[in-house]
């Protein structure tokens, strides 16, 4: 009896020491997951710091001049969007190396994590305006006087259209904001807080001085099918 009590004993030791063998191999694969990652990011980072170099010096010399510039894309994949005048490098992993709608620029280099929002000045059917859009969704907003020179509106001119990507559908724009008593008719001005591709999120910010002095940020993030709207008095 003593014989076969130690053998299942030691079979349930062996069992016991694989199970935690794999709870650790499992624990551990987060960390090696980011370790990875990281590295990968250092090293594309470096490759395209030393193409932005290259691209520079040749733009500064005559017509003709070339640079031949060889590096790994792995892992990843290389995009250029010749029409945005943009060399993309993606990686899709779930470790967390930079936090959800965050970048870091390093010159004309940007790094980051869900960067498909742009902001950029236009036009819809003649009114000129800021819009603002991702992989979702695409806003228009009136371009309403300047920070030194306030113009007449009504906050509900400001949305002037609103498209949805997935259903390839305009939506009803219509919208009036009122903050604190304030009223939604006044002086003021429209502006984009930054212009560009490749953003985290896109805001249009309006001020309004009426019977209350009050600010709307109008914001969509990138990854979302909707706007956020915040206000406050100025």
């Amino acid at each position: 009896m003593r014989k076969a009590f130690s053998l299942i004993s030691a079979v349930i030791f062996i069992g016991f020491t694989i199970s935690m063998i794999a709870l650790v191999y499992q624990m551990g694969m987060p960390i090696i997951d980011k370790m990875q990652s990281s590295a990968a990011v250092e090293r594309i980072k470096s490759s395209f710091i030393e193409l932005d170099e290259r691209i520079q010096r040749v733009a500064s010399e005559a017509n003709g001049s070339r640079r031949t510039l060889s590096f790994k894309i792995e892992p990843g994949d290389l995009v250029v969007n010749d029409s945005d005048d943009i060399v993309y490098w993606i990686l899709d992993t779930e470790a967390p190396i930079y936090s959800p709608r965050t970048a870091s620029y390093y010159g004309n280099l940007i790094f980051g994590s869900n960067l498909e929002t742009k902001a950029y000045e236009g036009d819809y059917s003649g009114t000129d305006s800021f819009i603002i859009e991702n992989e979702h969704l695409k806003a228009y907003f009136r371009k309403i006087g300047t920070p030194s020179s306030h113009a007449a509106y009504s906050t509900q001119d400001l949305i002037v259209a609103l498209y949805q990507k997935d259903r390839n559908q305009w939506m009803d724009a219509t919208l009036e904001i009122t903050i604190d008593g304030g009223s939604g008719t006044g002086n003021g001005y429209t502006m984009l807080e930054k212009t560009g591709n490749a953003l985290p999120y896109g805001m249009v910010s309006a001020y309004m001085d009426s019977t209350q002095d009050y600010f709307i940020n109008f914001t969509l993030e990138s990854g979302a099918d909707f706007l956020t709207i915040k206000g406050g008095l100025a």
